[in-house]
């Protein structure tokens, strides 16, 4: 289970352009940040460090042999919205 501490931290941490990652390794299987970077026409780099994040929050996992892996079927997000003072 992920938390953020606010909406604006949410998306700065769960981009679009990173939500568009894991369609890939859903629909196809498990691959290569080269072949996500290659299907997503994003430099490799760029790609790389939003893996890392998506690994880093538990979205995604890098099997024995470094292929990309979404090892979740859904992601729900559930928004507090703010008390009147």
């Amino acid at each position: 289970q992920l938390s953020f501490e606010s909406a604006r931290q949410l998306f700065a941490g769960i981009t679009p352009a990173r939500l568009d990652l894991l369609d890939t390794p859903r629909k196809n299987g498990p691959c290569s940040i080269y072949a996500l970077a290659k299907g997503a026409a994003r430099h490799y780099s760029n790609v790389h460090t939003d893996i890392t994040r998506l690994i880093d929050l538990g979205l995604v996992e890098k099997t024995d042999g470094e292929m990309i892996h979404v090892p979740l079927d859904d992601v729900e997000v559930h928004f507090r919205l703010a008390q009147a003072a």
